[in-house]
């Protein structure tokens, strides 16, 4: 009896010393038991990828390479780069300024020129030719991944009429480098009227190609 008393004396002070700490780190035990302490779910699925259970982004998207995050406030959904080095939105798109060619689709005229910035935090801005000209403001707006291609949102104000635009833009994610081409969609709104609900008059449809923005190289 007396040789299995340091065992018990060692035994009592390793219970003592786990009790302690997980009283000092409760989330942590809790995590544990949560996850089964296998990085699981209760349904034995890995529930911290980004990812639903079907293979899916939380966009509902299928990922091939099950490397596409959410649209949250992750560490890489603004680094999701190519092998050209710049930043994708994960479905071809690339985040960055380009220079565009804007078409009326109708008639098949080139009608302006402009800059489309596609921000990482997923803010849009496009500033356009005509704007002189024709007494409107900037865009300011939205894009976000898709299935088939991005999608934006802008909005603008037309100063004379005194109403609001409100265009919706439609990226085509199959294009070479350092390229971009869609289509806009462009509906007036009265100014007290809310540009982002249904309604509205159609006034516009266009597509648009154009090219990155690149700074210049560092000088060797």
């Amino acid at each position: 009896m007396k040789r299995l008393t340091p065992f018990f004396v060692l035994l009592s002070m390793c219970l003592v010393a786990a009790w302690g700490w997980a009283v000092v780190h409760p989330k942590t035990v809790s995590a544990y038991y949560v996850t089964n302490d296998d990085g699981k779910g209760d349904d034995g699925h890995h529930d911290h990828d980004g990812k639903d259970h079907d293979g899916k982004d939380n966009d509902g998207c299928r990922t091939d390479d099950g490397d596409h995050k959410d649209d949250g406030d992750h560490k890489d959904h603004g680094d999701d780069k190519g092998d050209d080095g710049h930043d994708r939105d994960g479905r071809g798109n690339r985040v960055g300024s380009f220079v565009v060619t804007i078409t009326n689709y109708a008639t098949g005229v080139n009608t302006e020129r402009a800059v489309i910035t596609l921000h990482r935090d997923h803010t849009m801005s496009v500033i356009d030719s005509n704007q002189g000209s024709g007494q409107f403001s900037s865009q300011l707006g939205a894009w976000k991944r898709g299935c088939t291609g991005s999608t934006g949102r802008t909005l603008e104000f037309a100063f004379g009429s005194g109403t609001i635009t409100r265009l919706d833009y439609k990226f085509d994610p199959n294009q070479p480098k350092d390229s971009i081409s869609g289509t806009i969609i462009a509906t007036s709104f009265p100014l007290n009227a809310n540009p982002l609900g249904d309604g509205g008059t159609q006034v516009g449809d266009f597509e648009f190609t154009g090219t990155r923005i690149e700074a210049l190289p560092d000088k060797k």
